[in-house]
């Protein structure tokens, strides 16, 4: 009996831990704001106020010597702990469509993706990309389109994608085409910017163009894109 006591009294006598040492710390130090920039993830205050912005333009000449140029702006803030976006594009002369497009992208890659294949004589093709802090100048006689919408400029040679997987433009040359713009599939986010052409004497100069600001970025410029491209997802893209 007693011992049956004593075994019961010591199972239900809680055990009481030790405290953890702190010891692996003493040598510690705080890294610096450069540090931390230089390292792989985003370090921003909560509600911290910042600006994205993507500004797209594409330059052509057909084979018959006609000039044209398109553009495209989008524009992603949080002021306020709100989220802000304002899509912008060049033509003022737009009807809705059905007929959507999709971005080639090489593979399932994130980041910056460049493409141009070309057949033919007496061609041009460029793919230009900058990103630098600061904010995109407002768009010239541009228009404001709503998030969801696919429109066509009224040659029907460009259309415009704000939707969910889509964010840009196609322009249909005579023999071939030129896109820009954000795909967004499978988690991950893309620019792409990408030129075909099948004929002789065209020119093509596609200029992508990122300004951040409000947000510490240092040597890790390229994984903003993907980052942000993450925000704009988690409001309807």
């Amino acid at each position: 009996m007693k011992l049956s006591m004593m075994l019961l009294l010591t199972i239900t006598t809680p055990v009481m831990a030790s405290s953890p040492s702190l010891s692996v710390f003493q040598h510690s130090q705080i890294l610096t704001d450069f540090e931390l920039e230089s390292m792989k993830g985003k370090y921003t205050n909560n509600g911290q106020d910042y600006y994205f912005g993507l500004q797209m333009q594409t330059q052509f000449i057909q084979d018959n010597g006609t000039q044209q140029q398109v553009g495209m702006q989008i524009e992603f803030a949080q002021v306020d702990n709100q989220p802000l976006i304002s899509i912008t594009i060049s033509d003022p002369n737009v009807i809705d469509s059905q007929n959507g497009f999709q971005l080639d992208t090489l593979g399932q890659a994130a980041g910056l993706q460049q493409r141009i294949q070309i057949a033919g004589d007496e061609n041009l093709a460029v793919n230009e990309f900058d990103m630098a802090q600061g904010r995109l100048t407002p768009m010239l006689q541009g228009i404001n389109i709503a998030v969801g919408t696919t429109l066509v400029s009224d040659n029907s040679n460009t259309t415009f994608s704000a939707n969910a997987n889509t964010i840009g433009y196609q322009v249909q040359l005579a023999s071939g085409k030129a896109s820009q713009g954000i795909s967004y599939q499978d988690g991950n986010g893309q620019l792409v910017q990408s030129i075909f052409i099948n004929g002789l004497s065209h020119g093509v100069i596609n200029q992508s163009t990122i300004r951040y600001d409000g947000m510490p970025v240092g040597p890790i410029q390229s994984n903003i894109l993907g980052r942000q491209i993450s925000d704009l997802t988690a409001i309807g893209f």
